[in-house]
């Protein structure tokens, strides 16, 4: 009660110091034996697995990709359905039915391809810190000596999230009016930071005393939402405006974004300003560096790209057992 009582900005601290006191002082947890060798109760184990993120904003993105690439005959790049996830982590049995984890580690996602006429390359990695509470099911251990099985729930931080993408044409075939893939052409990196939480279950058998081995199966829901477009790594590989002359009674424009083709696929807004400080919706005028680009093609225009990591993911684990 007291911690309900308390002020808004002091609650959540100090209800998790009553909860955290509550786990250290109940009764300890009663030791598993395998073989009358103890299992300890602080383990650290490493862990790998698969995780299937959303990547809406990402795979929308493939989208207008792909319909270039499928103007000039270039094969498709690929959604990302699935990430590659890492871990080194802690946990300490503190009761007979919790356990309290730490986890470090990282999310991997990609989609690139390199063929004669063009190169595609996303890459997206993020170091995650993760913080859980399991608990133990009961009865367990009484029908297999060498088993536990578990739920848990945590706090997920992604901490120095970068994002990498780059396309580029290798033809020479970029004056068509209705578009052409090295409009598209040109490089950018971003970096980010995000938060979110993971619900799960799982289970561990002794291989002995000292070694177990685990797998869990649960949802994360995470996404760095923050990305900021670096000015540094940004190369757009077409920089000009111009119009071609085709004897009828108009000039078109052909158009070559350069590096506004690369600001679009992080921004995705066409009311955007730039890191230098342009805008779309600035007058062309090619003898200066101050061009819009309110013809050229635009990826969705829905804000800032969000790296969505939110889906469901399994690992296994191999650790070692202390104590």
């Amino acid at each position: 009660m007291l911690c309900l009582m308390a002020p808004s900005s002091r609650r959540t601290a100090l209800c998790a110091a009553f909860v955290l006191a509550g786990l250290i002082a109940a009764p300890p947890a009663a030791a598993q034996y395998v073989e009358e060798e103890p299992v300890g109760r602080l383990t650290i184990g490493g862990n790998i697995g698969a995780l299937f993120p959303g990547m809406g904003d990402v795979n929308e993105n493939f989208s207008v990709i792909n319909r270039f690439l499928a103007r000039d005959d270039i094969r498709s790049l690929s959604d990302i359905d699935v990430a590659l996830v890492t871990g080194l982590d802690v946990r300490l049995k503190l009761t007979d039915r919790f356990s309290v984890g730490g986890n470090w580690g990282a999310y991997n996602a990609r989609s690139e391809f390199d063929v004669t006429r063009a190169r595609v390359r996303f890459y997206s990695r993020t170091t995650t810190y993760q913080g859980s509470v399991l608990y133990h099911l009961p009865g367990v251990v009484n029908l297999q000596e060498r088993a536990q099985a578990y739920v848990g729930a945590g706090l997920i931080y992604l901490r120095s999230g970068t994002v990498d993408y780059e396309l580029q044409d290798k033809t020479t075939n970029f004056f068509l009016r209705d578009g052409d893939l090295a409009e598209l052409s040109g490089k950018g990196k971003a970096y980010g930071d995000g938060s979110g939480f993971l619900v799960f279950v799982g289970g561990s058998f002794q291989l002995n005393g000292r070694f177990s081995v685990a797998a869990d199966f649960g949802y994360r829901s995470a996404a760095i939402e923050d990305l900021e477009l670096d000015g540094e790594e940004i190369e757009g590989y077409l920089e000009r405006f111009g119009t071609v002359d085709d004897d009828d009674d108009d000039e078109d424009i052909f158009r070559e974004p350069g590096d506004w083709a690369i600001y679009d696929f992080f921004l995705r807004d066409p009311n955007g300003e730039t890191v230098d400080g342009r805008k779309r919706t600035d007058p062309k005028v090619p003898e200066e560096d101050m061009t819009g680009c309110a013809d050229c093609p635009i990826y969705f225009t829905g804000g800032p790209i969000e790296v969505d990591y939110s889906g469901f993911f399994t690992q296994i684990a191999f650790r070692i057992h202390f104590f």
